[in-house]
């Protein structure tokens, strides 16, 4: 049998290490120009509260004293005796604008706040509670940019007698939401708890 002379061995296995070091070099060129997928920040919304996250915030509150509880750089305004009586003074759309006595006792208020971060923040208050119309209750919502906030933008009620949530300002101009772009605030008065969220 012949055999291969040496020489001619080791040209042959010399080519063989020459096309399988171009075959790697050629994968390795094509991982390296794949393309990179960028991760941009994320952009905080416009109309997110400011200085809060979602949760639940407790209070207790004296009803004969003037109070302002704070939950983040947003706000509730209350004058004293604002609170109607919780066992007497009746709770419904028919009772907003009725006179009431006033509450005496204490009373423990949650805020439960929801989508904090996004545009469309809301604030749910427990226990269902109504205001004497005779006084001004103010929730002030303090957003992130409000120099983005159109002139139609709304704090909306959502309470349990809607199946959505609603512009009390239509039957009522004085539950009107104002929107303060100096301040970065979103505001309006209101008669009653429960929810309220930030809406176009």
């Amino acid at each position: 049998m012949r055999t291969k002379p040496m020489l001619a061995l080791s040209r042959s296995y010399r080519r063989s290490l020459m096309v399988a070091a171009t075959a790697l070099l050629a994968a390795c060129a094509g991982e390296s120009t794949a393309p990179v997928v960028q991760h941009s920040a994320p952009v905080l919304a416009s109309k997110a509260l400011s200085g809060v996250v979602d949760g639940v915030y407790s209070y207790t509150v004296t009803p004969g004293e003037a109070q302002t509880l704070r939950f983040g750089d947003s706000y509730l305004v209350l004058p004293a005796n604002a609170i109607c009586s919780l066992a007497t003074s009746g709770y419904g759309p028919q009772t907003w604008n009725a006179p009431c006595a006033p509450e005496s006792a204490p009373v423990v208020i949650t805020a439960t706040i929801r989508n904090a971060a996004t545009n469309n923040p809301s604030i749910d208050f427990q226990p269902a509670m109504r205001f004497n119309p005779a006084t001004n209750v103010q929730l002030f919502l303090q957003v992130t940019n409000a120099t983005t906030l159109s002139n139609m933008t709304q704090m909306l009620y959502c309470g349990p007698f809607n199946v959505a949530c609603v512009d009390e300002s239509a039957s009522d101009a004085s539950l009107s939401t104002e929107v303060d772009k100096t301040h970065n605030s979103v505001s309006r008065r209101i008669k009653h708890f429960s929810g309220y969220v930030v809406a176009e």
